[in-house]
């Protein structure tokens, strides 16, 4: 890591740095922070709707608890390990979005079921079934929720299959099905505002006709559930959807930004990074490569002409992070005429592509407010993934 002693001032876009902090480093502006969690929550409230944000994007127990205290009913997670983590953590309402298969897998629920509010999600029969034996053996229900495909192609049954499947499960011992849940991430493929707003309707509509064709086979069903940030602030307000679970959208990231729900004023995070190498006026490189980012590039192609490569360097219009090796971000001047200049040992700000990326890469996050650092959060450690 690299050490810059020099205090870094703040524009209308970048972040007041104090001096001393190493490099790369995850930065959180919790004003910024507080102000998203806040429409959040108001859009929920206003709707009628629940939140339970995603805290797979940071898998930090002090933001679940932020969420939790400005309007959250719960968190949701994708893996037991990140679930049991929060749980210690004193968290006691939670869905893990993700199947669960196998009986070990099964047996870890139901240590997790004694100690918070569990809902699982579960797209098969035979994976709810695991699950209903190991509850049933001790005399517990759990909740599930069916997980639908709305058309991301990825986990979720079919909904012309969901009818069927929703039997199926609901007749399982151990096992109570409470609804339905989909992760819209087609959404991302928006090439513009309208079309994201066209496709989370969609999106929105395949799910709340599916719960609707499984009540009326005869199932009882509370929760419709969506969960991507890129379409929470259209679908809050379709009618049917009864919870969302967005989790970028506490932070927010270029991806969101290039799909018109955010701007770089509004993203809660940057990456300090130190320029450690510019031997030509045209490229030069950074202490943040594919350890720090991930390689996610943009979700929708239609965007990379304007935002291209691997995150937005803050400030330094022209200058683009082209390339990621595992220690170096590379960065290529993009723009017209001569590259404006960079000096070895300058600290510049990204916004990332992918924010989880991030927090999963770095592992801890410096929470600043006014230019001061207030806190170094740790993500969970070993075991979150699993």
């Amino acid at each position: 890591m690299t050490t810059d002693t020099r205090p870094q001032t703040a524009t209308p876009d970048l972040f007041a740095v104090p001096a001393g902090l190493e490099t790369p480093n995850l930065l959180l502006d919790l004003d910024v922070l507080e102000r998203n969690l806040d429409e959040m929550a108001g859009l929920c409230q206003l709707h009628q709707v629940g939140l339970r944000p995603h805290a797979k994007t940071h898998r930090v127990p002090r933001l679940a608890s932020m969420q939790l205290d400005r309007g959250a009913d719960g968190i949701c997670v994708a893996k037991l390990g990140e679930a049991e983590a929060f749980a210690a953590a004193g968290v006691t309402r939670m869905t893990v979005a993700y199947p669960l298969v196998g009986r070990d897998k099964a047996e870890r629920a139901v240590r997790l079921a004694q100690r918070c509010e569990l809902t699982v999600g579960a797209d098969s029969v035979a994976g709810a079934r695991t699950l209903g034996e190991a509850f049933a053996a001790v005399g517990r229900l759990l909740d599930v929720l069916l997980i639908v495909d709305s058309g991301l192609g990825r986990c979720g049954v079919a909904p012309a299959d969901a009818a069927l499947v929703a039997w199926d499960i609901a007749e399982l011992p151990g096992v109570r099905l409470t609804g339905v849940m989909t992760y819209e991430g087609s959404v991302y493929a928006a090439t513009d505002r309208a079309d994201l707003t066209r496709r989370s309707q969609e999106a929105a509509g395949v799910v709340v006709d599916t719960a609707a064709a499984i009540r009326s086979a005869g199932l009882t069903l509370s929760t419709v559930s969506l969960g991507a940030s890129a379409s929470a602030r259209t679908v809050v307000a379709e009618p049917g959807v009864t919870e969302i679970r967005p989790g970028i959208y506490a932070f927010n990231d270029l991806g969101q930004i290039a799909l018109g729900n955010a701007t770089v004023a509004t993203c809660a995070v940057r990456v300090l990074a130190t320029v450690v190498s510019h031997p030509e006026p045209h490229r030069a490189c950074i202490d943040a490569g594919s350890k720090t980012f991930g390689q996610d590039g943009l979700p929708a192609t239609a965007h990379v002409d304007a935002y291209g490569g691997h995150g937005l360097l803050v400030g330094l219009p022209g200058w683009r992070i082209d390339r990621l090796s595992e220690e170096h971000g590379w960065l290529r001047w993009a723009g017209p005429g001569e590259p404006s200049p960079l000096t070895v040992g300058q600290r510049v700000q990204v916004v990332p592509n992918h924010v989880c990326m991030v927090f999963a890469g770095l592992g801890e996050v410096t929470a600043v407010r006014g230019g001061e650092v207030e806190a170094v959060w740790p993500t969970i450690g070993p075991g979150a993934s699993r």
